[in-house]
């Protein structure tokens, strides 16, 4: 087959109108959703590929618009088709669609280009976390980031205190103020009553699935435990969230390899090429 075609439900605004977007030496194609058909993201080969082969390509592309939006992107389901003149329409079926109101195309794309493996899975693990419907679970994701390279709970604990002066994001501040009237150590806070023990069932404490409370504490707790593993994604892989690389690219010459801006060719099509 020479397109993959996977329906997706954004949470974020997605384009209304069908546009192609360069990525890894490959052809993107955003396609919107309708009444009938499901937004979807679909990639081009000249040559057959498989699904493992489009679908990671696809998901790989998501999890840096996610990371670039700041917003969920679930895959709904997975098609191939072989129509070299277009890629293959995804119906909405019974699928959830975005609550997000589609709009114009965006006039310019920040997609991080990552510098290695571990960059590529931090953004998988942060793409998770935002797209998950599950409080512990994507608790959790956030604090696997800062397992990729810190295998050991003592130097997880010390990273995350050792950097909570950092953060400037109003949610995640109120409740480091909030965590210091009863807890003395928010690492061993958040490493041993979230990320323990939402990972493990034979032990304690333990996040009940079936406790209000515990659903309700990990829910207060994922601004702060979201807004940790972005720090630790910008200072150990490098990769700007979308605000600090907009004020980067504001107070320097306006100029990044990550930057695609919006082109519209003689026949009408929206392409996304390197800014200039």
């Amino acid at each position: 087959m020479k397109w993959t075609n996977v329906a997706v439900k954004p949470y974020f605004s997605w384009p209304k109108v069908q546009v192609e977007l360069p990525f890894e030496g490959k052809k993107i194609v955003l396609q919107p959703g309708s009444d009938v058909l499901s937004c979807a993201v679909s990639t081009f080969n000249t040559t057959d590929m498989s699904f493992n082969e489009g679908g990671t390509l696809i998901s790989r592309f998501l999890s840096r618009l996610a990371w670039s939006m700041d917003g969920g992107v679930v895959e709904l389901f997975i098609t191939g088709s072989s129509n070299p003149a277009h890629p293959g329409f995804l119906g909405r079926g019974n699928f959830e669609t975005s609550w997000w109101a589609p709009i114009e195309p965006w006039d310019k794309i920040y997609l991080p280009s990552g510098k290695h493996a571990n960059a590529d899975l931090a953004l998988a693990l942060f793409r998770e976390g935002l797209s998950v419907n599950s409080a512990p679970f994507a608790f959790l994701s956030f604090f696997k980031v800062i397992n990729i390279t810190l295998s050991e709970g003592l130097p997880q604990k010390d990273w995350i205190n050792a950097n909570l002066s950092k953060l400037w994001y109003r949610p995640a501040v109120d409740r480091i103020r909030e965590l210091n009237k009863s807890e003395s150590d928010i690492g061993e806070y958040l490493y041993r009553q979230g990320r323990c023990a939402v990972a493990h069932a034979n032990m304690k404490p333990l996040v009940n699935p079936d406790s209000y409370n515990d659903r309700r504490r990990l829910q207060l707790d994922l601004p702060l435990m979201k807004e940790i593993s972005a720090l630790f994604m910008e200072q150990e892989f490098g990769l700007l969230r979308g605000s600090v690389f907009w004020k980067n690219l504001r107070d320097g010459d306006g100029k990044s390899p990550e930057l695609l801006e919006k082109m519209v060719t003689q026949d009408g099509k929206i392409v996304y090429e390197v800014a200039g």
